[in-house]
């Protein structure tokens, strides 16, 4: 059984600097029910990804706002893995 405690860390490719202070690592925790359903709520998957990304890691929605779209792939990827789904890469 997998420990709904685990956090994952993310070193950012691209270090972004929010509120005054450079953030290089976000640390995720795990999903709960309230997160999805609160998820729900936004318009797009962009907008649910940036939401989750945020809410995860407890960082400001500026946050997604200024990290590079290689990280936004990568974090991504990590909400997936907490949700039970995998990538699906393209050709």
């Amino acid at each position: 059984m997998t420990d709904i405690r685990k956090q994952v860390k993310h070193t950012l490719i691209e270090p972004v600097v929010i509120e005054g202070r450079t953030v290089s690592e976000l640390v995720f925790r795990r999903i709960k029910g309230k997160d999805i359903r609160d998820m729900e709520r936004e318009d797009s998957d962009l907008d649910k990804t940036a939401f989750m990304v945020c809410r995860l890691s407890g960082m400001p929605p500026e946050l997604f706002d200024e990290m590079d779209a290689e990280d936004i792939e990568a974090v991504g990827k990590i909400i997936e893995g907490f949700m039970g789904r995998k990538s699906r890469r393209r050709a």
